[in-house]
């Protein structure tokens, strides 16, 4: 027997890679306590219920005024090892655009909010990525000792552009790349290739608070790139020269407060 089941959805998100930024696929599996989250094929996490939502997903349009958005967090943990596990705030429900027609730019429920998430320092890169592999340590330790959940921010130097991100694991190590870079052949004489290098300076920024988490324990990094400014932050900065097709290395030592 065929039976149709209409619900509305809550709201939805999608994972997407700190590099390419393209969805990631398949999903990672995502924890949310008291929210019903399941991912489909092609990666958006579809938000069903949450509480005191359950009379509305049974509405289309809903009767009455549909609540005001709520925060709730999200735990994101990949057991391939494709990405470093991170928390993230995500909200629902979504608003309902006025249907039909669907809108051109899509708003609302048709509109997935966005989580990025960063690729472990032994995921594979790409030929002409400009790859930075970052290690970060505590400064005055022996053996040294690394940091982890610590943020990076690749920017250029003339324009102000973000050209990467990415955040240390539990060792303090973190890869980083950036595929904006286009390589520039001269057909002549000689048949020169050329490629275009960038002056871009690269901050590491570190939480101290998040050192004292018990093991296991999930970061969330929008806690440190909405803060940037914060006088709890550690930081420390280096000039990069980036150039499409290199891998470099880089290190930091950062003192943590006592």
């Amino acid at each position: 027997m065929i039976e149709n089941v209409d619900r509305r959805i809550l709201g939805a998100f999608v994972c997407v890679d700190a590099i390419t930024g393209s969805s990631v696929v398949p999903a990672i599996p995502v924890t949310a306590p008291q929210w019903t989250v399941k991912p489909n094929r092609s990666g958006t996490y579809v938000i069903f219920d949450g509480p005191g939502l359950d009379p509305y997903t049974g509405q289309f349009i809903p009767s009455g005024t549909l609540p005001a958005a709520t925060p709730f967090e999200v735990t994101l943990q990949d057991p391939n090892l494709r990405y470093l596990p991170r928390r993230a705030s995500v909200s629902a429900p979504a608003a309902i655009p006025v249907i039909p027609p669907v809108p051109a730019t899509p708003t609302g429920v048709f509109a997935p909010q966005q989580i990025t998430v960063f690729p472990t320092p032994a995921a594979q890169v790409g030929p002409n990525w400009a790859t930075i592999r970052v290690s970060v340590t505590q400064s005055a330790t022996n053996p040294s000792k690394g940091l982890p959940y610590v943020v990076l921010r690749l920017v250029n130097t003339t324009t102000s552009e973000i050209m990467a991100t990415g955040q240390t694991d539990t060792n303090g190590e973190a890869l980083l790349a950036f595929i904006g870079q286009t390589v520039t052949v001269n057909t002549g004489a000689g048949g020169t290739v050329t490629t275009p290098s960038i002056a871009a300076t690269l901050t590491a920024y570190l939480l101290p608070t998040n050192l004292n988490q018990p093991s296991g324990w999930v970061p969330n990094p929008d806690d440190i790139l909405n803060n940037l400014t914060a006088a709890t932050l550690v930081s420390g900065s280096q000039a990069i020269t980036v150039i499409s097709g290199q891998e470099q290395s880089l290190s930091f030592s950062l003192t943590v407060p006592a």
